[in-house]
């Protein structure tokens, strides 16, 4: 297995929501998982921490997955909001009739789902809706970074905001999210259709930092519950 096999195997398994956050990221116990050898599980552990999706790795300290901060958060839809809004342009510009088709049956098997509450197809195609953008900009480089960068982005939105959260989102705001998030869709590939580059950057743009305020609201909002419940068990004691 070579050391981009390791890095999407790895990648792919911290971010599928198996660990805890703040949990510690055994090199031995993931390289036998992975049936692959210490040393580029070091290295692509190493990888990982420089790129900021895990923590930790210095001297003595153990490798962890990230417990964000709210600025952490910002910080990461930002840079995604670059990323892909550069890739975007890209896809306006070179994407192909295959792409294009390809988008619309990701879109139309989220439409064909829409009415229900399975999350975790809908979530799938979602990733897949965003990884054939990521396809379509015609850039290795763009297509690389973006698929690394949505696996983390995806793992904080519908994984650790669900975990963290004390309630689940109600019937009708996941029917909300779900139709807004379909309508940008369906407008993204209409931009791409006719090239129009800087309005579907700016659509998707505005798609992301969408979700960024979603996954900061829900954490702010969970702090000050904690904040709350701390108070209160100061003042029974």
């Amino acid at each position: 297995m070579g050391e981009s096999d390791v890095y999407e195997k790895l990648s792919q398994l911290i971010f599928s929501g198996e660990f805890e956050t703040g949990s510690s990221l055994v090199e031995r116990n993931l390289a036998d998982r992975l049936g692959v050898s210490r040393i580029p599980m070091r290295e692509t552990l190493s990888s990982l921490v420089a790129q900021g999706a895990l923590e930790g790795g210095r001297k003595g300290e153990s490798v962890r997955l990230r417990r964000y901060t709210v600025d952490e958060l910002r910080q990461l839809f930002d840079y995604r909001a670059v990323i892909e809004g550069g890739c975007v342009r890209s896809a306006a510009m070179y994407t192909s009739e295959a792409d294009l088709m390809r988008l619309e049956i990701i879109c139309d098997g989220m439409q064909d789902i829409l009415e229900g509450d399975d999350f975790t197809k809908w979530s799938s195609l979602d990733v897949k809706f965003h990884e054939a953008l990521a396809e379509a900009s015609r850039n290795d480089r763009f297509e690389r970074t973006l698929k690394s960068l949505l696996r983390e982005c995806f793992y904080v939105f519908y994984v650790l905001s669900r975990r963290r959260s004390r309630r689940e989102l109600t019937k009708e705001e996941f029917a909300f999210h779900k139709q807004q998030a379909l309508d940008d869709h369906r407008a993204i590939i209409e931009l791409l259709k006719t090239k129009q580059v800087e309005e579907a950057e700016a659509r998707i743009r505005l798609h992301i930092l969408r979700s960024a305020d979603r996954v900061i609201r829900a954490s702010i909002e969970t702090d000050l519950e904690s904040n709350d419940d701390k108070a209160d068990q100061a003042e029974s004691s």
